[in-house]
């Protein structure tokens, strides 16, 4: 398949196959609609809390951008997602950077910064190279304080748009397709499954995972864990208090409901028992609750600096 093409003359050229399952079609939405959901929530976590990650701030631009290397059935994904090119946003966050810069849901990306984004990935890549290399490309330009100048194609259009974000909370918010229910952190992205997401309940629990997440991030929690040799078990416990000590914090300064942290906990912990919750590792749901709750009447007690309080797990003083 000749990269850089409009995916619509690709599929002229390429040979028949059976059309996309209506099913399948449907399958690919809810995973975008899941997308979106996490980018909306994890971004504004991020930027609401922007002031307490110096010195080392990232940068969200509040969208989801695509891929069609990252699935197997091209044909479906384009039935589904209509890609005009191979990469194109397929989600924007409503008020964030992308959306003020213009950029609109459906926009295939042609190039960035004069690079075409078929010459990203040399042939035999891993499918996700080409999106960590345009990434990276992006974080380049933003940490050197240029804005990214984005080629679009919108509906056959091409211009030209800037796209420069304020400096946020560093961290990346992605859904994995996996049925068990799990999140993750490794440092610099935040992993949730979908699985996790059918458990959850409504966007504030949501929140609460991924601040949760994000928390761990911020404390550079899994540097610390990689540096040690022994006593992982109990520094992994103490992690885990620190990241919901933190969670309910970064969610009351986004306006998220910190209560919702208490109800998944108990709900997900009378379930499942391990898991997320697993023993040794991470404290009984009981002691969880009782730990979030003890912070969010810290929280009420807090008086508010410009809309928000200073997480003092984050105070730099």
């Amino acid at each position: 398949m000749i990269r850089g093409w409009p995916i619509a003359l690709l599929l002229l050229a390429a040979p028949s196959y059976a059309a996309p399952k209506p099913e399948d079609i449907t399958a690919h939405r809810l995973l975008a609609a899941q997308d979106a959901r996490v980018a909306r929530i994890g971004y504004r976590l991020a930027e609401a809390n922007a002031r307490f990650c110096s010195p080392k701030p990232g940068f969200n631009p509040g969208w989801v951008v695509n891929d069609i290397n990252l699935y197997p059935d091209p044909e479906t994904a384009t039935a589904a997602f209509g890609f005009i090119r191979p990469v194109a946003i397929s989600a924007i966050v409503a008020g964030g950077p992308a959306d003020k810069a213009g950029l609109q849901t459906g926009d295939g990306i042609v190039a960035i910064n004069g690079r075409d984004m078929a010459t990203l990935t040399p042939n035999g890549s891993p499918a996700t190279a080409r999106l960590e290399t345009f990434r990276k490309l992006l974080s380049d330009s933003w940490v050197a304080k240029n804005p990214a100048k984005l080629t679009i194609d919108r509906k056959g259009t091409v211009m030209d748009l800037s796209l420069q974000p304020g400096p946020v909370c560093p961290s990346h918010f992605w859904v994995e397709t996996r049925d068990k229910v799990d999140a993750g952190a490794d440092g610099e992205e935040v992993r949730l499954t979908t699985g996790l997401l059918r458990f959850i309940s409504n966007d504030d629990e949501l929140a609460y995972v991924a601040a949760h997440e994000l928390a761990h991030n911020l404390l550079g929690h899994r540097a610390r864990l990689n540096g040690l040799k022994r006593g992982k078990t109990k520094a992994t416990y103490a992690t885990e208090v620190e990241a919901d000590r933190l969670s309910v914090w970064l969610m009351a300064n986004a306006g998220y409901d910190g209560a919702a942290a208490l109800r998944f906990a108990e709900r997900y912990g009378r379930k499942y028992g391990g898991g997320l919750f697993a023993a040794g590792t991470h404290p009984r749901w009981k002691d969880r609750v009782a730990s979030m709750r003890a912070e969010i009447a810290a929280i009420e007690a807090t008086m508010p600096v410009g809309g928000l309080r200073t997480p003092p797990l984050l105070d730099p003083q």
